[in-house]
């Protein structure tokens, strides 16, 4: 196994509450955060001992130390104090940086364990480690996960680097280029605080899905070639099935066992592919097979009208095969050359001048695939959707990084692409149910990895659990470049407000969408039309000191910032929609997935 992954083995569960507790936990789906975690972080992590005014470290002189950590091993908070050590530094962090710096330590970590990347990617991205912890400090919004830039870069690293092998060659060049250039820029920040971070994370958004449509594209077209390989096999399994069937009910001539074996059969196959197994052409070829081989059948004592049968099938099958006969459809001395050997074994057996027959051997069938449902767990692999990362260890080389591509119940078989999008695996399902007993199969996840790290590092990994942190949490949120307020003991927990009986309130309209803007909750859907296109977004953040608004889309990508007066005269002026006011958490999840029963993530 490689060295410095965390393996968790994907796990074939069967225990009946799986599915309610795996339904509760966030998802991707439920980021960003539409509140801060300031006090559950506070309530984890701020147990250190208050210090005296002198001994509290001024924050740019911490920020500072944070810039010059070489050591990434150790983390950002025991980095500094090793140097405050080093230099006889009496100063400390205050209380609340220190939780803070532990929080986000903790998620790094966790994040680096559960969403393991390939070195020397993972080595990388260890150096963003103190910046993570300084920018905690520096802006508050850091304290929702998902929303700040930084944050979305680490999810979209993981996102598209999740698959990526050192061993990819030039295809997986371009990607290590990129992370290495999001990282130089930004670390700049802490020489040059005006960085703009949601930039470099856009910018590599960008460039990555360049590149992952690129891949996809190509495992298109290798999920596209498998099908129509399997369509064939499928094909040529069903065509020979249905000639076997009629060689078993009747002998033949030598000369017409190699007619059916050859372009007949070759002909069956086309038939099945173009028009299929329900269709007239089918079961028109299905009924000239066993036609054609009764006709050549001299009983002794045959009835009477045996001999008119034979005149009428004289006269109609040539007209039947050269139909038929897709595979000479371009060679029409070939269809000839069948159509009058039958005609003459035929004329023998209106003179009634016995045939030589035979029994002709069967065409070879490919070994039966046991009917899904057999298998008592093919309907657990048939629930792994396309698009799921895992790495495989079936070799004895590095672990393999694989993405499913295709999954293939009929067939009991799963094709799976690298990050460029080549075929690197065909297994059935026996060969994986294999190799998940000898537990070398780990599923990799990765969306909104770091984002649900934050929260799992302060204590939120349930819908519940994120419903009470949204009931008690305050909007403390202030704009970027400012620093974190003051601690404050943490509130009573508010009541959690029961859902709405209607999924989404009636847009308010005149004064009463004023008096809601004058008061907007977070997590507010709003619809802009004072520009070209119309916009879409919600309340993330909100400054009470200079009354600023700021609204991200739903991947959390900052959309666009405005005062409030600004906002009461775009509503004033009909164009803003207050869309949706609910803050309750639950409500703004639009549905909870159906768990994946290979989902083995730890609590």
């Amino acid at each position: 196994m490689a060295p410095g992954i965390t393996y968790r083995p994907l796990e074939l569960s069967h225990r009946n509450d799986n599915l309610e507790v795996a339904a509760l936990k966030l998802s991707p789906e439920h980021f960003p955060l539409p509140y801060s975690l300031r006090e559950p972080v506070m309530q984890s992590y701020g147990h250190s001992q208050t210090l005296g005014e002198d001994q509290n470290m001024p924050l740019e002189e911490l920020l500072d130390h944070l810039q010059r950590v070489d050591d990434f091993q150790l983390s950002p908070l025991d980095a500094v104090l090793a140097q405050l050590e080093s230099i006889g530094d009496p100063t400390q962090p205050t209380p609340e940086q220190h939780a803070t710096l532990s929080w986000v330590d903790s998620a790094f970590k966790d994040w680096q364990t559960r969403y393991s990347l390939a070195q020397p990617l993972a080595q990388s991205l260890q150096r963003l480690r103190p910046l993570a912890g300084a920018l905690s400090l520096h802006n508050s919004s850091f304290y929702q996960p998902g929303v700040h830039p930084l944050h979305q870069l680490l999810d979209q690293v993981v996102s598209c680097a999740i698959g990526w092998q050192p061993d990819l060659g030039r295809a997986g060049v371009a990607l290590e280029q990129q992370i290495e250039q999001a990282v130089n820029e930004s670390l700049a920040w802490f020489s040059d605080r005006n960085t703009d971070l949601a930039a470099i994370s856009a910018a590599f958004a960008h460039n990555s899905e360049r590149d992952r449509k690129r891949a996809l594209r190509m495992a298109q077209r290798v999920t596209e070639t498998e099908l129509g390989q399997t369509r064939a096999a499928d094909a040529r399994q069903q065509a020979a099935q249905m000639i076997n069937d009629s060689l078993a009910q009747f002998q033949a001539p030598e000369s017409i066992g190699e007619f059916l074996k050859g372009p007949w059969f070759a002909s069956a196959q086309l038939i099945m592919l173009k028009f299929g197994e329900e269709s007239e052409q089918w079961q028109k070829m299905c009924a000239t097979t066993h036609t054609l081989l009764d006709s050549m059948q001299t009983p002794e004592n045959a009835p009477e009208n045996r001999r008119q049968q034979i005149f009428e099938v004289v006269t109609q099958i040539p007209k039947d095969l050269k139909r038929l006969l897709l595979s000479l459809q371009h060679d029409s001395e070939a269809i000839n050359d069948a159509v009058g050997m039958i005609e003459f074994a035929h004329l023998r057996v209106l003179r009634q001048q016995p045939l030589e027959l035979e029994t002709i051997a069967p065409l070879p069938l490919p070994d039966a695939v046991a009917p899904p449902g057999e298998n008592s767990r093919a309907d657990t692999l048939r629930s792994i959707k396309a698009g799921q990362w895992f790495l495989i260890d079936n070799t004895d080389d590095q672990p393999l990084r694989a993405q499913l591509s295709l999954n293939m119940p009929q067939q009991q078989k799963l094709l799976f692409t690298n990050h460029a999008g080549l075929k690197v695996l065909l297994l059935d399902y026996d060969n994986f149910v294999n190799l998940l007993t000898q537990r070398k199969v780990t599923k990799l996840h990765q969306n909104a990895g770091f984002s649900i790290c934050l929260a799992r590092a302060a204590g939120i990994e349930t819908l519940e659990q994120a419903e009470s942190a949204a009931g008690s949490a305050q909007a403390t949120a202030v704009l970027p470049g400012e620093p974190p307020p003051p601690p404050s003991p943490p509130p009573a927990p508010a009541p959690i407000p029961e859902p709405a009986p209607e999924s989404v309130s009636p847009p308010p309209s005149g004064s009463d969408a004023v008096d809601l803007a004058a008061d907007l909750p977070m997590g507010a859907w709003l619809g802009f039309h004072d520009g070209e296109t119309p916009l879409l977004a919600k309340v993330a953040l909100h400054d009470p000191v200079s009354d600023i608004y700021v609204f991200v889309n739903r991947e959390g990508v900052k959309m666009r910032e405005i005062s409030k007066t600004q906002l009461l005269a775009l509503i004033q002026q009909d164009l803003v929609d207050i869309i949706e006011t609910r803050s309750s958490f639950r409500n703004q999840v639009s549905e909870i997935r159906d768990p994946d029963p290979l989902d083995t993530q730890e609590n």
